[in-house]
């Protein structure tokens, strides 16, 4: 169980009413703020007398640790998608002191330790230990993110210039999403686009092309059906980039991703691209 303190404050607010006078004969002034500051968690029997001094019920400013935990989660997906890392990791951290029962939030809360140890810390080896734990978690339904797992698992292989084992994870992600082409389209669009987006990048690591082209054809069409930029500067880029290789005409797709880059503000996107559209001689304007 939390308590919501800053919801303690707005209601004594609310009733016009100091700290002490929410404290008089229930408990001391202190203890009510470090309710109001700290969430501090008083006696069940200080907490309902305090409720009805404020005349409100107790579900208005606890939350139990399974609604806790899913909106946590929510909040990392968020992070997530907007590649937020350091978000990611301060909300790992408020997940350090509850049980976590649920087999699905544990799957994750592995996987997103692995993906803050590969990309902010870069200790491919811990970040390996973690998605295998996230792997480890019996659940029978497969969804998204095992997927990403994966492809995350394959990408840290790759970093430690491990081919052979990354080309393992990538064959079976590669399984994952033949299997679950139907649960993929009716999914959460970003996970979608995520998954299409990274096997792109991945598939190009391992000199992929077709299938770079194939995975990243598939984002760009989930982004463009629910008309949204999330990832489409970075899945065009990758088309462009196999296109290339494969001694195809990708003027068109490195001008699409340059603009959206610029749209969108991705300046790691649009940095890279102004780079590569001088060094081929295009010109936009």
């Amino acid at each position: 169980m939390k308590i919501l303190g800053e919801k303690i404050r707005h209601y004594r607010k609310l009733r016009g009413i100091s700290q002490s006078e929410l404290a008089d004969g229930i408990c001391t002034q202190a203890t009510v703020s470090l309710i109001e500051k700290k969430d501090k968690i008083p006696s069940m029997e200080i907490l309902v007398r305090i409720c009805e001094r404020l005349g409100i019920t107790m579900n208005l400013v606890i939350v139990n640790d399974d609604s806790q935990i899913y909106s946590i989660i929510s909040d990392i997906k968020k992070s997530f998608y907007q590649d937020d890392f350091e978000g990611i990791s301060d909300k790992l951290g408020k997940l350090k002191n509850i049980n976590v029962n649920n087999k699905q939030e544990i799957k994750l809360i592995h996987f997103f330790n692995g993906l803050i140890e590969y990309v902010t810390s870069k200790n491919y080896d811990k970040a390996i230990f973690d998605f295998n734990r996230a792997m480890n978690v019996n659940i029978a339904n497969v969804d998204m993110y095992d997927i990403l797992i994966d492809v995350f698992t394959a990408k840290a292989y790759i970093n430690k210039k491990s081919m052979d084992e990354a080309r393992v994870y990538y064959n079976q992600a590669k399984d994952l999403i033949k299997s679950s082409l139907d649960k993929i389209g009716d999914e959460n669009y970003h996970d979608s686009i995520l998954i299409y987006s990274n096997m792109a990048d991945l598939s190009l690591k391992l000199d992929e092309n077709q299938k770079a082209m194939e995975y990243a054809n598939e984002g760009i069409f989930i982004a463009r059906r629910e008309q949204t930029l999330f990832k489409l500067d970075e899945m065009y880029c990758y088309l462009a980039d196999a296109g290339t290789r494969e001694g195809q005409k990708t003027d068109e797709d490195y001008i699409k991703a340059y603009v959206i880059s610029s749209i969108s503000e991705n300046k790691t996107v649009f940095e890279k691209l102004k780079i590569k559209m001088k060094d081929m001689h295009l010109n936009i304007f």
